[in-house]
């Protein structure tokens, strides 16, 4: 197996490509056009109700699908991704997709093979669930108890959601263990914990699971915020840093900005 791009791979029809395109385009130009006068943030508010996450208490039957759902699975019907899922029928392989449009490509072009979505957010629109999530054979890789639950909410097998965490590399886990997250976790309590309460209340845990932890913080307080490639979070970062100006120059907090692909971004 190997990693395919679905909006770019090597062979891609035009037609595909241009779909692809079209939507980054749109809601790029959307983003930027949420800081325009008078009618920007009134256009965004608009376009952004097609992709809200509706709050998660009263828990309740969120199965509907949503008009954004409808419109992707709409243009799947019509032939979009198609060209994609017979190249990989050939391969005869389990299909691990970041992206709930491959999966749904996938399952609606008939892909015989295992089907999984990793999803890497922390909480879930109801487009990430398939149109039929009772008849769908997609199964999820959740990286918390919330994804888990709101995928329960948009109707989405109990059988075909998996309680994984997020898919982070060795690097920042370690062995079957996890001694370097452990480790990494118990330098960030002290600084997470300035008052002491978590770690009084949850003292026996912390305990069992990290040991010991060092009293003080050996480092500043680092933040780390992304903007993504659209740069509609842009103006809440330059907020972010003019808030925390003094403590940044009194080395008291570390922040860590990161671009996207946007030139005028950074």
């Amino acid at each position: 197996g190997k990693i395919i791009n679905a909006n770019s791979y090597q062979g891609i029809p035009e037609k595909d490509r241009k779909i692809w395109e079209a939507s980054r385009i749109f809601y790029e130009f959307i983003s930027r056009f949420k800081r325009a006068p008078l009618v920007g943030g009134l256009v965004f508010s608009i376009y952004d109700k097609f992709q809200k996450i509706h709050p998660f208490y009263p828990q309740r039957d969120l199965s509907k699908p949503n008009f954004s759902l409808k419109r992707v699975c709409s243009l799947i019907k019509k032939g979009w991704g198609k060209h994609l899922i017979e190249k990989l029928k050939k391969k005869h392989l389990p299909l691990i997709t970041t992206f709930f449009i491959p999966a749904f490509m996938a399952e609606i072009h008939g892909y015989a093979e295992e089907i999984y979505c990793a999803v890497c957010d922390a909480d879930i629109s109801r487009s990430w669930a398939p149109l039929n999530p009772q008849k769908s054979k997609i199964k999820y890789f959740a990286p918390n108890q919330r994804v888990a639950k709101r995928l329960k909410l948009y109707g989405v097998k109990r059988g075909n959601i998996f309680l994984t965490g997020y898919p982070l590399p060795k690097k920042n886990l370690g062995s079957k263990n996890t001694e370097i997250a452990k480790k990494d976790l118990a330098r960030r309590i002290p600084n997470l914990d300035l008052r002491n309460q978590y770690r009084y209340r949850y003292r026996s845990l912390i305990k069992k699971y990290l040991g010991s932890l060092p009293r003080e913080p050996d480092h500043p307080l680092t933040i780390m915020f992304a903007v993504g490639g659209a740069g509609a979070q842009k103006e809440i970062a330059i907020k972010i840093v003019e808030s925390l100006a003094e403590k940044i120059k009194a080395g008291e907090v570390k922040i860590i900005l990161v671009a996207g692909i946007r030139k005028k971004v950074k």
